[in-house]
């Protein structure tokens, strides 16, 4: 087994690459995180969609009856006083696009540049190789 002697430029290359594989790995992370986040957004946007059109049906109880039988009402607690102050701000969300319409994703120009890197260093490793 032949021992090879470690230079500078192997151990920058192996830094290098552990480097890289830490980006890559933080970026599909980051990606599978916000992925989660937008499905709970989506999530609670139906949600409250479907409570406004159900707040706008009619009402089972009639509004004048002022009957005794009526239930009191829960005087608010320090914790339903945070969430009220929180529901209160209004709630700007797009409708959700038509089932039929995929969303534009991506860019063509960045496969474009990535696929003529890519054949850039093909090309010039095969060259370097034809010159040795």
């Amino acid at each position: 087994m032949a021992i090879r002697q470690v230079t500078r430029a192997g151990v920058g290359l192996v830094v290098g690459i552990i480097i890289l594989g830490l980006l890559v790995l933080g970026g599909m992370w980051l990606v599978r995180e916000r992925g989660e986040q937008a499905r709970r957004e989506e999530a609670i946007n139906i949600a409250d969609q479907q409570l406004q059109a159900q707040s706008d049906e009619d009402i089972a109880i009639k509004p004048d009856d002022t009957s005794s039988d009526a239930p009191a009402k829960p005087e608010p607690s320090a914790t339903t006083g945070q969430t009220e102050t929180q529901n209160n701000s209004p709630v700007t969300s797009n409708p959700p696009a038509a089932a039929t319409e995929l969303p534009q994703t991506g860019s063509g120009v960045i496969s474009v540049v990535g696929i003529g890197l890519l054949s850039f260093a093909v090309a010039s490793f095969v060259h370097s190789r034809k010159l040795v």
